[in-house]
């Protein structure tokens, strides 16, 4: 469905739109297509699948305005049917440049009371599995012929080219592309699929692998985990077939749980993303950051961003308490040393369901989302100075001190001041920026006086592990 304007029901307030346009620019016009995926810095995305503490939900019209100041939103988990579309197109009445994925999901389904939950559950049950007696539909299921609540309310499916074929020829992922076309991807307000869980293998929440794909045929897990990633692949293909205009990106948060210095080359799912979720990659607890320290870290998110074909539209997500500012600092730092979009998630019940704004997003509300523009070097190979790596912005410059270089004093040459910031003043204070100390896993982001010229760029940007 080709939509340019929209025509809002009650549900959305169309005065609270109108009002929202006017607070966040009242230059804006809407776009004629598909919009360009932002270049300049800061570059903000956020994971909206989760319950958001507005009253009216995703409908919600002062929802939709938190999400109009990002750049690139992740919308709507599988519990929400095709009013997800209003949303969406809400959401960029307000902004008409933002690029909105939707969320999808082949590997598992809810028990939801949607209509499209509703389908998922009516196929699954009727199709033939890769046998008769315990994997007998397409329903993932154990030796015992049980199905596997992954989550509560939601059970895992069999993604793979073990099952039967239906009537038409689909299997699941071929199937869910087309319910999932005709209901959210044949609308242009929607830029992309996001396909979740799409790991180089099945996860279990660390069970091993406990669900019966092949119908006990394939006793070789490398043969299982080859048939989950062409599953995916197939669901993409489809995609791409009905509607060629979206981009597809993916969930490859294999680094949660693996070692992962060899997962990215993966002959199936080679040149198929446009995308991806790097998720809570930092943050209280069980991160990469954490259990591996910063350098792989940092390595994993050279490697994921040239894994990606573009236009790399990359979400680098963090968890934090909303008030540590100095964790914040330290993760949107990390994520400006390369080209991701960022998304600071609050450790609460929220976490994939609000928008945390910072100083640094906007200076303090004085500048546009763009303050920093673009980069004028590329993403650091190594330490600038005392072990704190540096890259250079048009207006300003971001710093990160990684967690176990310790507490440093840097130099920095004349022409930076800090944030003339409301949330830290000890640190954004508006001052000259002449030497800095960054405390153990830290970072911050100075003005530049002078707007800066870009610098030669290397024919090649090498990551060693």
């Amino acid at each position: 469905m080709k939509r340019i304007t929209k025509a809002f029901g009650s549900n959305f307030g169309i005065l609270s739109i109108l009002a929202a346009i006017a607070l966040l620019d009242s230059s804006a016009v809407l776009a004629a297509g598909a919009p360009t995926v932002k270049k300049e810095f800061p570059r903000l995305g956020g994971i909206q699948i989760g319950k958001t503490p507005f009253a009216g939900g995703y409908a919600d019209p002062a929802y939709h305005l938190q999400l109009a100041r990002l750049d690139l939103v992740l919308l709507g988990g599988s519990g929400h049917g095709s009013t997800l579309n209003d949303y969406a197109a809400a959401i960029k009445t307000i902004s008409p440049q933002i690029v909105i994925g939707k969320y999808t999901n082949i590997a598992e389904t809810s028990m939801n009371a949607n209509d499209a939950s509703v389908q998922h559950r009516e196929k699954l049950d009727s199709e033939k599995g890769p046998n008769t007696t315990n994997a007998h539909d397409w329903w993932l299921r154990d030796a015992n012929g049980n199905k596997i609540e992954i989550w509560p309310g939601t059970f895992r499916t069999n993604p793979t080219d073990y099952v039967k074929p239906d009537s038409n020829g689909d299997r699941w992922p071929e199937w869910r592309a087309k319910q999932d076309f005709q209901i959210w991807f044949n609308d242009d307000v929607w830029d992309y699929a996001y396909s979740d869980l799409a790991s180089w293998k099945p996860k279990f929440r660390n069970q091993g692998l406990i669900g019966d794909y092949s119908g006990g045929k394939v006793t070789k897990e490398s043969e299982i985990f080859a048939a989950y990633r062409r599953g995916h692949v197939s669901n993409w293909n489809e995609i791409r077939r009905l509607a060629p205009d979206k981009l597809i990106a993916g969930n490859h948060n294999w680094y949660l749980f693996d070692d992962a210095d060899n997962r990215l080359d993966l002959q199936e799912y080679k040149n198929q993303l446009n995308g991806g979720v790097l998720e809570r990659v930092m943050g209280l607890e069980r991160t990469i950051e954490s259990d591996k320290g910063w350098s792989t870290l940092y390595t994993y998110y050279g490697w994921s961003m040239e894994y990606f074909i573009d236009p790399k539209i990359v979400i680098f997500n963090v968890e934090g308490e909303v008030d540590d500012y100095q964790f914040f600092r330290y993760a949107f730092a990390t994520c400006l040393m390369n080209d991701a979009f960022f998304d600071y998630s609050p450790a609460s019940e929220y976490i994939f369901g609000t928008v945390e704004w910072f100083d640094e997003f906007d200076l303090a509300g004085q500048a546009g989302t763009n303050w920093l523009g673009l980069s004028v070097s590329d993403p650091p190979t190594r330490p600038w100075q005392k072990g704190v790596y540096r890259r250079d912005f048009e207006n300003g410059i971001a710093l990160v001190n990684p967690r176990g270089n310790g507490t440093v004093t840097i130099t920095i040459e004349d022409g930076y001041r800090r944030i003339n910031g409301q949330q830290d003043r000890a640190v954004n204070n508006g001052r000259p920026a002449n030497r800095i100390t960054l405390q153990d896993g830290d970072g911050i982001v100075l003005i530049s006086e002078t707007p800066a010229k870009p610098k030669k760029r290397p024919k090649a940007m090498v990551f060693e592990g």
